[in-house]
């Protein structure tokens, strides 16, 4: 049980309700017991005086990924806890890969035992198909039983519409949402890059996004004959987001994840060739980024995720087509959101809204949002902090960081889970 204090002299930002002013929040037994302008604090021993700096909910992150437990020396649960807290996060859904399919039972059942005795919220999201084939579902009702945060089918598109109906109707018996990745599965199959002029140059094997607004608007419509939850899972093309707002014509659930990365970088930043930018789904144009930016901006995009994904040097230090596809960014994301309030592309509320009470929403998770009886799960983010990423500086086990070397603006300075502090960068 935490003690009561406060903090006050805050910027509060509440994306829930949109709240962005003077104030501070007072906690209680660890929620949140009053906040506002005025908070009483006379009775408290520890008032924290924030001295103008931005306090919001701790950020929800709806993506990230640890190594398989037989990886001596790779990322644990406890090495994403810890880099989830220097960030600002609160709550982490580890998600399904080719490596952790997450798709059986017992073994989801023994890795949520630990997962309470981390520092962070955290939940897991179960495999859809065995192994993340594509091919046959796997044991959702008893996969349910573990309690998770929705069902994946991974990285891979699934092929078989037959199979995919299937698990969004066996889903929706538990009312669960069902992520799967918005890309046509013939003309996304081994493509490493965007199709562009640039990959075609470069001769790499290439997914145009056509590939994405038809796959949305397949799954759209096995959502609508199923009765199931669609949840798109990383979205990141124009061409998708237009697909996107056409199926929501329909009477359909339907909800949009995008990736920090496909908000910041784009294919010039690819034609590095560095293996640290090799992306699932790729990197795409400028004008696809800029679409994302709007879409979030419009609130049509629920959750942006970190898609964190920890890779040993051995898989990322191969040429850029044969690199392993994703980056660190838990650690990341709060920074890379700020980097797009500073450049006026989004405002505070508008880039805290999709990793806070969007999720939240989606979830139904009671944090998330500055309300009284609500977790007292807050982050105190110095927004004008300049810091050079270095993944030495990370918590993590690895190192590959599509951001190594920029300059980044704002901070995680304190972060509390249930009014207890677990990261505390001014100490």
């Amino acid at each position: 049980m935490s003690q009561a204090l406060a903090i006050i002299n805050a910027r509060l930002v509440d994306p829930a309700s949109e709240f962005d002013g003077p104030g501070g929040v007072r906690i209680e037994n660890g929620v949140i017991a009053d906040w506002g302008e005025q908070v009483e604090t006379a009775d408290l021993d520890t008032v924290i005086d924030a001295r103008g700096r931005i306090l919001a909910p701790a950020l929800i992150d709806l993506r990230t990924a640890i190594e398989p437990g037989f990886t001596p020396d790779g990322e644990t649960a406890s090495h994403l806890a810890a880099a989830a807290a220097a960030g600002g996060v609160g709550t982490v859904v580890i998600a399904p890969n080719a490596l952790t399919p997450q798709d059986a039972p017992g073994p989801l059942k023994a890795q949520a035992a630990g997962l309470g005795q981390q520092r962070v919220r955290m939940m897991l999201a179960g495999g859809a198909t065995v192994a993340l084939d594509g091919k046959a579902m796997a044991e959702l009702g008893l996969q349910n039983q573990v309690g998770l945060a929705y069902y994946s089918c991974g990285d891979a598109p699934i092929g078989d519409a037959r199979t995919f109906r299937r698990i969004l109707s066996y889903a929706s018996q538990f009312d669960h949402w069902v992520a799967a990745r918005p890309a046509d599965a013939h003309l996304s199959a081994d493509a490493i890059a965007v199709e562009s002029d640039w990959s075609a140059r470069m001769g790499l094997p290439a997914e145009p996004a056509i590939a994405e607004r038809m796959a949305i608007e397949r799954d759209a419509s096995l959502a609508e004959l199923s009765g199931g939850k669609l949840l798109v899972d990383r979205v990141s093309t124009r061409s998708g987001l237009d697909a996107l707002r056409h199926v929501r014509r329909r009477d359909i659930d339907i909800a949009a994840m995008a990736s920090i990365a496909h908000l910041v970088l784009n294919e010039i930043d690819a034609a590095s060739l560095d293996g640290n930018l090799r992306m699932t789904p790729p990197l795409r144009t400028e004008d696809d980024r800029l679409a994302l930016i709007e879409a979030v901006a419009a609130g049509e995009i629920q959750a942006i995720v970190s898609d964190h994904r920890p890779t040993p040097f051995d898989d990322k230090g191969e040429p850029f087509a044969m690199a392993a596809p994703g980056t660190l960014a838990v650690e990341i994301l709060l920074a890379a959101l700020l980097g797009r309030v500073h450049d006026e592309e989004l405002s505070l509320v508008e880039a805290l809204r999709p990793v806070t009470s969007g999720p939240a929403d989606l979830l139904g998770l009671e944090q998330g949002r500055l309300a009284v009886g609500a977790p007292a799960d807050l982050v105190l983010i110095d927004g004008d902090r300049p810091w050079v990423c270095d993944p030495e500086n990370f918590r993590s086990a690895r190192g590959n960081c599509a951001w190594t070397g920029r300059r980044m603006t704002g901070q995680a300075l304190q972060t509390l889970i249930g009014g207890i502090t677990i990261h505390n960068s001014e100490v």
